[in-house]
């Protein structure tokens, strides 16, 4: 069974609103009226008794005068009716009614009570009075007829319910009408997402032509567009790279070998050419290495060796191996170490990744800078920082150095296999993989990379 639509989830929601509160509202009324009239019951009733207790305490007897004088009282008011008992025995009952009252009020004493006699309902109230001369306790029963209240609140209930009825109706057609007109610029909204295509994703909704309460949900979409405008076009790049990086050395071993075909030589030549081409396939090897390496990194199959290092020590291995290289440029390495400096982690790929780091920090370090590794415990992580003197980064490049492919000098080095751009993302893939962070800053001529992995308590 499929779901319903929207528009009719909403329909059903406001019905089901308008009806609660509907129901809550009549049965609100209804017991609310109930209450007012039986507390207006209660006080007649109450008057009553007492001025039937006045006339009555005029005379011990129930003389002539005296039943006239209830006679009076009652007959001003509609509906009373009264039964006056000495003992068991019914002095009084005005209306000639004892025949219906005293079945009912024999069967208990209740000082307040209701009764039906035949299509008649009364509410009455039971009054007992001192002795008269003749020693008897005396006994007032007052009834007060409420048959056409009870047939009116049945009526008001039965009108109720044909009302909620009917609004339930009306309130579904209304609602499912103009819940089609608010949800208009949904419509209107996935009509122009339905014209982006991966050719246009430089298309964005205005926030200001939906109401605000779909603000967040174009914000979002806009964003999400931004980010796969982004993501088409480093993969147009990253297409691009490899096609121009794999291009290089092919054309170079494409070019050796038809020279060497030219014309015959001898085995020195051939040596020379092959071991050309071959330092040619190690490097079209290690970028192929290094991109199924990345590959694996997007797909979370990079599973760390974890074992406990000391990552201080690792930079120190790092650091020595790089000292000839420093020593070429004029650069000196220093190295610094403050606390427990110990993580857990897979040692070759810490390696790699903290010698990619220190490798362009040599090589775009100043001539005569020092590069500085500093190695520190901070609460539950240890830090790294390679620190080198030179160019600074602009803030525009620093998001994407960790970028595949990604260079700040666009100038292509040729033949060069340091500088395939898939370093940093390399790095950046291995730290993830440790569940770490690494980033960057760079002022006053100052570029910092800070790795940040949890420490081992």
């Amino acid at each position: 069974m499929s779901m319903l639509s929207m528009r009719a989830r909403m329909a059903l929601l406001f019905i089901l609103v308008v009806t609660t509160v509907l129901a809550f509202a009549a049965v609100s009324f209804d017991f609310f009226c109930r209450l007012h009239f039986e507390r207006q019951d209660e006080q007649v009733l109450q008057h009553k008794i007492q001025s039937l207790e006045a006339v009555l305490s005029r005379n011990d007897g129930l003389g002539s005068s005296i039943m006239s004088d209830i006679d009076r009282l009652l007959d001003t008011s509609f509906g009373f009716a009264v039964v006056i008992k000495a003992g068991n025995r019914v002095v009084y009952s005005h209306h000639n009614l004892p025949e219906k009252y005293l079945p009912f009020n024999n069967s208990g004493n209740a000082d307040k009570w209701l009764i039906q006699v035949g299509p008649n309902i009364y509410t009455g109230t039971t009054q007992r009075i001192g002795e008269w001369a003749d020693g008897e306790g005396k006994t007032i029963h007052l009834a007060l007829d409420v048959t056409h209240r009870t047939h009116f609140f049945e009526m008001i209930r039965q009108w109720f319910i044909y009302t909620l009825l009917i609004s339930a109706v009306l309130s579904g057609v209304l609602g499912y009408a103009f819940i089609g007109r608010g949800l208009k610029p949904i419509s209107r909204l996935s009509k122009t997402t339905s014209t982006i295509t991966a050719n246009c994703l430089e298309t964005r909704i205005p926030a200001e032509s939906v109401p605000t309460e779909l603000h967040e949900l174009v914000n979002s979409f806009n964003a999400m567009l931004e980010r796969l405008d982004n993501s088409f076009l480093r993969l147009s790049g990253f297409s691009a790279d490899i096609a121009h990086e794999l291009r290089t050395p092919l054309n170079s071993m494409l070019t050796q070998t038809e020279v060497a075909l030219m014309k015959d030589r001898s085995g020195e030549d051939y040596k020379e050419i092959l071991l050309s081409t071959l330092e040619e396939l190690r490097r079209m090897s290690r970028m192929v290495d290094d991109m199924l390496f990345l590959a694996k990194a997007d797909n979370g199959m990079i599973t760390p060796d974890l074992e406990d290092h000391n990552l201080a020590t690792i930079g120190a291995s790092v650091l020595e191996y790089y000292e000839y290289a420093a020593d070429e440029k004029g650069l000196k390495l220093i190295m610094s170490c403050e606390g427990v400096t110990w993580v857990q982690g897979d040692n070759l790929m810490l390696r790699r990744a903290l010698s990619n780091i220190l490798s362009n920090a040599v090589r775009y370090a100043d001539e005569g800078t020092v590069v500085v590794i500093e190695v520190s415990r901070a609460d539950d992580w240890v830090l790294l920082k390679v620190s080198n003197q030179g160019p600074i980064i602009s803030a525009k490049h620093i998001d994407k150095l960790f970028d595949r492919f990604y260079r700040i000098d666009t100038a292509r080095r040729e033949g060069s296999t340091l500088n395939a751009g898939l370093g940093m993302a390399i790095t950046r893939s291995i730290i993830e993989a440790h569940k770490g962070t690494i980033e960057c800053s760079s002022a006053d001529r100052i570029t910092t990379f800070e790795i940040k992995l949890a420490a081992i308590v």
